[in-house]
């Protein structure tokens, strides 16, 4: 698989680089430490956050901030005219193939468009497989892995190493895994009430059929194996009967017409009375029905321990108040807002564990609630007992008041997720009464109804008790074929969900281990690099071996020191300063990429050495020149740094001309202006500015005329090692324009009162008044004081004339071309 460095990107229109027309380039060499210093403002972020929206499709600082405000606009510089921003990478295989470009655009209306100059064929997936951890790495990154969670730290360092994919589907498996949510997802408790329930609604029917088919035919069964010689049975019991002889010809048991019986029946006896039997019958069906069944009491006791189980687990948490406390806890705990993780943000107190464990249990134990009051939700939409009750307050014959009824707020209740224990615990009360109700209704009826049988003729009494045993012998054979189809339904799906319970608890056991085990060995490749290299960088100081354990059943990476002062095992992030600790991340960081071996080989660090001293930041200086860089290391990779730093920034420009070291100086004037390199060239600085200024565009121009200066007066000093102030040297955003004019004439008049200046009498005079005289006049007062009249085009075209004719008072011919000119090895000194 091909490797890519990063060889070159051009920025125009992006957050604060604008260069309409002229896009900010910057080359980097794959063989070399890559460096850009810029002064802050100048437009390092930007860049960083260039290659953030390339690689990853967004810029996570700007993602971070609220919805109002509006993060999205800031994508676009500002003040870019044709509001595009453009960004151009050119990545080279590390194989010898062709150099491929991706260009990433963005308009004014947000679409981000992907495409490929060189004519790759999919430079979307080629960026998506960039999307490393160890390829953008700034400040916060290096301290967030110090500062983390054990657990975050585990995830991080997987992501470092080349296991994010497996770290994030072991995360996946987990949460699947989770035993509240397989039992809420899957509904298995749910599950598990209706199987007993249809379990006792097959007893009951069966029960109901045995007790109908007795009294129909006078015969004892105990069981319903033959149910076509029972219905057979049960159809000649019918036909037997006189006058329901002609009803029953042609027909069975479970085709028989109910209505056209009870009319023979009416048309064979005294029907003013067998009505009234009959009704008196049909109202005692239906209330028998209202028994408070083992179905309903399966399902009584699950709501009861359902609400009893939420009610526990409320207690456990507290109020729900606490609820926003604890995430606001939780958000800030482990980050660098609120980095001492064992000391409690809200009284300061110290914690005897992790306050962030703690807290995330709390935060966990309250969406358990959720899903526990979820779960006792569902159970009350579909109680049988509560619609048993619902029944029974509604039944006619009980006469219940509507005040007193109970029901329909349990039910309201349930569907607004807020049921209250005090009202399911009514529920079994409020039955017993209205089934004591009820009874007393069925044994009133059963008095009535035996009186009214003795007034009939016994044929007729007997003949109407078949017709109703005959219906209830049918309908629950119907009642027993459906709740027997139910059961079995319900019991596939339960053994469905058994076998996948089964299969995740052992997949994210056994990728749980897998994954330990993988990254354990990843871990131990570089155990070695890291702890080799935490001495060279922090060289001259203890070496406090730190060391990373991962823990053998879960994802958690402990940091700890095996050597603090003669103590072992001590915790690192506890007792380790700023510089120490990003010693520690900057010893894993670096070892985890050089180890890496996909696609990225090329690493970006944005102002890592921000919490070290001078001496340790030459140290990973050299860290990377000599041991990790591609062309020092045979696995090296590619670094490119980017810096605000003024101490390094001469470490830079010494290094900058060797052939391992590759340097480039921001300059300019965003949001408003360009931003360019010194590697550009001075030229190119005056070249745009020429062409801006002859086609009349001052304000785009003026910036570049000063940057030119500003460039060639540095130049001039570098080259000819002029003496500058302390301020100069140490403070670059205290230097202004009168600072190098400055230097310069002071150095020249202090070399030519010694006798030792090289340059001619009219050089000197040239330096000391008409040109620098003229450039003063021109370009100081206005930049530096707002004075004098505003810059038009001809005055800033003579500008640059004077620009390179005071530049030419600093060259000599050169020893052995005549007439081409150089700078002189130094004011006291000419080439020969």
């Amino acid at each position: 698989m091909s490797r890519y460095f990063l060889v070159q990107m051009a920025v125009e229109g992006f957050r604060g680089i604008n260069n309409s027309g002229d896009p900010l380039i910057l080359k980097f060499k794959p063989d070399c430490v890559n460096s850009v210093y810029a002064n802050n403002g100048v437009g390092k972020t930007s860049l960083f956050e260039a290659l953030q929206f390339v690689i990853h499709g967004e810029i996570p600082r700007l993602t971070a901030l609220q919805g109002v405000e509006q993060g999205e606009r800031y994508v676009l510089n500002r003040f870019h005219p044709g509001k595009k921003a453009t960004i151009e990478l050119k990545l080279r295989p590390d194989d010898g193939s062709a150099d491929v470009t991706v260009l990433v655009t963005r308009d004014a209306s947000g679409t981000r468009t992907v495409t490929s100059p060189s004519g790759h064929a999919n430079p979307e997936h080629l960026l998506q497989a960039l999307q490393e951890d160890f390829v953008l790495v700034d400040y916060k990154t290096f301290a967030g892995f110090i500062e983390n969670t054990a657990l975050l730290r585990g995830r991080s360092f997987s992501a470092l190493i080349g296991l994010s994919q497996y770290s994030n589907l072991r995360q996946a498996i987990e949460g699947a895994n989770n035993t509240a949510t397989l039992r809420n997802d899957l509904g298995i408790k749910v599950l598990n009430v209706t199987i007993e329930t249809h379990k006792s609604g097959v007893a009951e029917a069966k029960r109901k059929i045995i007790e109908a088919y007795e009294a129909l035919t006078g015969q004892t069964i105990d069981k319903l194996d033959e149910r076509s010689a029972l219905e057979a049975t049960v159809t000649k019991a019918l036909t037997d009967i006189g006058s329901l002889k002609e009803v029953m010809t042609g027909k069975t048991v479970a085709d028989f017409d109910y209505k056209a019986a009870v009319t023979a029946l009416e048309d064979s006896s005294d029907s003013t009375n067998r009505l009234k039997l009959q009704k008196m019958q049909m109202d005692r069906a239906v209330i028998r029905e209202l028994s408070f069944s083992e179905e309903h009491a399966i399902q009584l006791n699950a709501l009861e321990a359902a609400a009893k189980e939420r009610d526990e687990a409320l207690d456990k948490v507290g109020h729900a108040d606490l609820l926003s406390l604890l995430k606001g806890a939780s958000k800030v705990l482990g980050t660098p807002a609120w980095p001492h993780e064992d000391t409690c943000p809200v009284c300061d107190l110290p914690q005897d564990q992790s306050l962030k464990v703690k807290v995330d249990e709390k935060i966990a134990a309250y969406d358990a609630v959720k899903e526990l009051e979820a779960e006792l939700a569902k159970f009350c939409l579909g109680c049988t007992a509560l619609e048993l009750l619902s029944i029974l307050e509604s039944a006619a014959a009980l006469s219940v008041p509507i005040e007193e009824h109970i029901v329909t707020g349990l039910i309201n209740a349930a569907k607004s997720g807020s049921v209250k224990t005090a009202d399911i615990m009514q529920v079994r009360a409020r039955v017993e009464i209205l089934t004591a109700l009820r009874d007393e209704k069925v044994s009133t009826l059963e008095s009535e109804i035996h009186a009214l049988e003795l007034s009939l003729p016994p044929s007729v009494a007997a003949a109407a008790r078949a017709i109703e045993n005959a219906k209830t012998f049918r309908e629950e054979l119907v009642t027993l074929d459906q709740v027997s189809v139910k059961l079995v339904d319900a019991q596939h799906s339960l053994a469905k969900i058994d076998l996948w319970v089964k299969f995740i608890k052992a997949a994210d056991k056994a990728f749980a281990d897998a994954e330990t085990k993988l990254s354990g060995e990843r871990l131990k490749d570089i155990e070695n690099s890291y702890k080799a290299l935490f001495p060279r960088i922090m060289r001259g100081g203890p070496n406090l071996k730190p060391h990373l354990s991962r823990a053998e059943k879960s994802e958690n990476i402990d940091l700890t020191l095996s050597d603090f002062h003669g103590e072992t095992n001590i915790n690192a992030r506890a007792v380790l300063s700023e510089s120490y600790r990003n010693a520690v991340a900057a010893s894993i960081f670096l070892s985890a990429a050089v180890k890496h071996s996909r696609a990225p080989r090329f690493m970006v660090l944005d102002d890592i050495t921000s919490s070290f001293d001078g001496g340790h930041q030459y140290n990973l200086m050299d860290v990377l020149l000599r041991d990790l860089r591609f062309g020092a290391h045979a696995d090296g990779i590619q670094f490119i740094l980017l810096s605000h730093d003024s101490v390094l920034e001469k470490y830079f420009d010494r290094l900058g001309g060797t052939k391992e070291w590759h340097h480039q100086k921001l300059q300019g004037m965003p949001p408003t202006g360009a931003v360019q390199t010194s590697a550009n060239g001075a030229d190119r600085l005056k070249t745009r500015a020429i062409d801006l200024l002859s086609q009349g565009s001052v304000d785009i121009g003026a910036p570049l005329v000063r940057q030119y200066l500003e460039y060639k007066l540095g130049y001039i000093i570098s080259k000819l090692e002029i003496p500058v102030p302390p301020d100069y040297a140490t403070r670059p955003d205290s230097r202004t324009l009168s600072t190098y004019f400055d230097a310069i004439t002071r150095a020249t008049a202090l070399y030519d009162r010694a006798g030792e200046c090289v340059l001619d009498v009219a050089q000197k005079a040239a330096i000391k008044q008409t040109y620098a005289t003229s450039i003063i006049a021109n370009c100081i007062a206005h930049y530096e004081t707002s004075a004098g009249q505003p810059f038009t085009a001809h005055m800033l075209l003579g500008l640059i004339q004077d620009i390179d004719a005071y530049a030419e008072n600093f060259k000599q011919d050169a020893p052995n071309n005549p007439g081409h000119r150089i700078f002189c090895r130094r004011l006291d000194k000419l080439h020969t």
